[in-house]
């Protein structure tokens, strides 16, 4: 493959990925006119034909809305089109795709059958380009396809294939990533997707315009909201647009400086984010619009995030995965990072105004069993040490031009239809939840918090099945009068309101944390067990899986983040009882994300805490008390070894209230010198209300 060296953007910001040269449009004829006759041949290599009709789909739909046919089309025609299109990631075609990689396996052996299977993704990744005019990726893509087969056509499967892949990484991430920075920040990249978004609003048709799989789901979605009245679409934008707006005030940093916000949403849920958009504006914030993308050299980036539509199959999500560790090698790390450095300092002009992301969830989708395939790949101690490194080197860079002392966030979730027959039910209970009152449950908190500031340690105790069993150690207050150890949290940057929590001292915490079930960013894990000694985990397991490997590698990949061990970064409180009564009284307990479910229960998050990067930023509550537990003995080494401050990851899990015994405050000799909760009822004066939704549970059998 031709080394192509990606040319710095203009002044306007505008990436060369954008356009395509005559000589480039001459390589995209030559290419799949090539593709389209090796695929005919009486003997092509397995996978081949359909990656050409792949691409040749592709180009057909969007050759149809360059000319303006696309757009006549009704949402039927549409449809059909894109499911043609997306057909081999679809569950039932998956199991014969090449895509699979057990199908690619069985053509190519294990070796390469990863490097053929991930062809498929990538080329699908670049249809949402390719449907707004953007034709190099998918150049560039279709390039690699050709070579890949024409070497397997010349010499056979042999290592040559990762070369190839290898090649085509290094040699275009500069491109790439000028073209995902463009996406993010600038101004001019984000009208195209929000053209797309305001037709959708209106027009169920319109969401097979972003080029991506359409899911049952997203459309369930959006048909609901289609008939929901102006004024709950209003609640819902305004309650998601206030919590980022406020957190400017809570976390005491200057808006002034600020003119966008980044979207991270899904789509179905166009009404809510078309008028999160009109919102922002008026509050002087322009929203950047752009869509997920899950390009080789995005996952290398960690620039994936953006609007996206849930998963058509969850098993093709999961057994791709891991891509990136195809070509996770000591260059490509060095490429990486040279090339966001160059791309960043493009765009600083509109990094230094952008505050920070506004993240709406999804939750409610069906269980899966994942099924761990040979194929996959996996992460090597090399290649792990790799990714960590990786990771360790790129975010200080970004926190060069995006400051975390100076942005925000917020955080919103809302079901989907496949939460159950009682989907309805479920939606207006969290508009319920998401709108709880802030100043009224920050007085309640603030009583929870008086106790748990007399104490040296706390313990956390499970009931019934539950074995949990922590000692939590908490910071020193030197002058409790102006100090506190747990900041106040309200509905700002993490909806809804609700948590009390602490960045613990990790010297002397330890014990063992157990939940019979927990929802983590859409899976649901069953009996997970932490050991802590020091603040680190010792230990780990869970039942997701047949045998204790397989469970430990899938925590290593989903709470670890290729770690072999993380400190605890964050103790907490949650006393969002009205939540956690919704979610039983529903029957979706176990299908509410962290972000809810974390207010349900105390939780325990392992990683960072929740000061990371900004612990020197002094933070403080309503009642003016300055929260001074903003690190821990892993992120004091910011300073002296900042590549071994910093985990780059933050995993919360919750203990529901049915699960938990006690609470307790000890000081610094052991004796019990206050309690937060007893047999799972909260017991601090003052916070009586907190259990009214817990009796009425208990009354009601549930």
């Amino acid at each position: 493959m031709k080394k192509q060296t990606g040319r710095k953007a203009d002044k306007d910001h505008t990436p060369s990925m954008l356009s395509l040269s005559a000589e480039e449009k001459e390589r995209l004829s030559l290419v799949l006119s090539g593709l389209r006759d090796s695929a005919k041949q009486k003997n092509a290599p397995k996978g081949l034909a359909e990656l050409v009709r792949i691409a040749s789909d592709a180009k057909r739909m969007a050759e149809s809305v360059a000319k303006g046919q696309w757009a006549q089309l009704d949402p039927a025609a549409k449809q059909s089109e894109n499911r043609a299109l997306y057909a081999s990631v679809c569950e039932a075609e998956y199991k014969t795709s090449i895509l699979n990689p057990d199908v690619a396996a069985r053509a190519y052996g294990t070796t390469y059958a990863q490097v053929i299977a991930m062809l498929g993704r990538e080329l699908f990744e670049t249809v949402p380009y390719l449907m707004r005019g953007i034709e190099k990726p998918y150049l560039y893509v279709c390039e690699l396809i050709a070579e890949i087969f024409g070497h397997i056509e010349k010499d056979g499967v042999d290592r040559g294939i990762k070369q190839s892949l290898y090649y085509y990484a290094h040699d275009y991430f500069r491109e790439y990533t000028e073209l995902r920075m463009y996406e993010k920040y600038d101004p001019a990249s984000s009208k195209a997707v929000e053209e797309i978004i305001r037709r959708a609003a209106e027009d169920e048709g319109c969401l097979y315009d972003y080029g991506v799989p359409v899911s049952e789901e997203a459309i369930a979605v959006h048909r609901f909201l289609a008939k929901q009245p102006k004024k709950t679409i209003d609640g819902m934008a305004k309650t998601f647009v206030n919590g980022f707006i406020d957190s400017f005030e809570t976390m005491r940093i200057d808006r002034s400086k600020k003119n966008s916000v980044a979207f991270d949403t899904y789509i179905g849920f166009e009404r809510v984010t078309a008028r999160a958009a009109e919102l922002f504006r008026e509050a002087g914030l322009e929203p950047r619009l752009f869509l997920q993308s899950a390009l080789l050299v995005n996952i290398l980036n960690f620039q994936i995030g953006g609007i996206g539509g849930n998963s058509v199959n969850r098993q093709y999500s999961y057994d791709h995965r891991n891509n990136g560790f195809l070509v996770l090698q000591r260059p490509i790390i060095e490429e990486a990072v040279t090339s966001m450095k160059e791309c960043l300092e493009v765009y600083k002009e509109p990094l230094a105004g952008f505050a920070g992301p506004a993240v709406q969830e999804i939750f409610g989708e069906p269980d899966v069993e994942y099924v761990n395939k040979r194929a996959v790949p996996t992460a090597k101690p090399r290649t792990a040490a790799f990714l960590q490194e990786l990771r360790g080197r790129i975010v200080p860079i970004i926190q060069q031009y995006i400051k975390p002392e100076e942005r925000t966030f917020t955080i919103i979730a809302y079901p989907v239809p496949s939460v159950g027959k009682n989907f309805t039910d479920v939606f207006r209970e969290t508009i319920r939840c998401n709108t709880l009152s802030n100043a009224h449950y920050k007085e309640i908190q603030q009583k929870i918090i008086d106790v748990l500031d007399k104490g040296a340690f706390v313990t956390v105790s499970g009931r019934g099945a539950n074995e949990t069993n922590m000692k939590v150690m908490l910071h020193t207050l030197t002058d409790p009068a102006k100090q506190t150890n747990f900041e106040n949290c309200g509905a700002d940057v993490n909806i809804p309101v609700g948590e009390v929590f602490t960045s613990p001292v990790l010297s002397g915490t330890e014990g063992t944390l157990h939940v019979t079930k927990v929802c983590i960013d859409g899976v649901t894990f069953k009996n997970l067990r932490f050991t802590f000694k020091d603040g680190m985990i010792t230990s780990y397991m869970c039942d997701n899986f047949p045998t204790d490997n397989e469970n430990r590698t899938f925590l290593e990949e989903a709470i670890l983040a290729q770690h072999k061990t993380l400190p605890i970064g964050e103790f907490a409180i949650g006393t969002n009882t009205v939540a956690y009564a919704m979610g039983i009284r529903c029957d979706v307990q176990e299908k509410l994300p962290i972000l809810i479910a974390e207010k349900t229960g105390p939780h325990f998050a392992v990683g960072d805490t929740c000061y990371s990067h900004s612990e020197d930023h002094a933070l403080y509550n309503p009642d003016g008390k300055e929260i001074i537990a903003r690190e821990n003995e892993v992120s004091a080494l910011r300073d002296t070894d900042p590549a071994k401050a910093y985990m780059n990851c933050h995993t919360d899990i919750t203990i529901p209230y049915d699960e938990l015994g006690e609470i307790l405050v000890h000081d610094a000799k052991g004796r019990v010198i206050g309690a937060i909760i007893r047999n799972g009822r909260f017991v601090v004066p003052g916070t009586e209300e907190l259990n009214e939704p817990l009796e009425e549970l208990e009354k009601a059998g549930k």
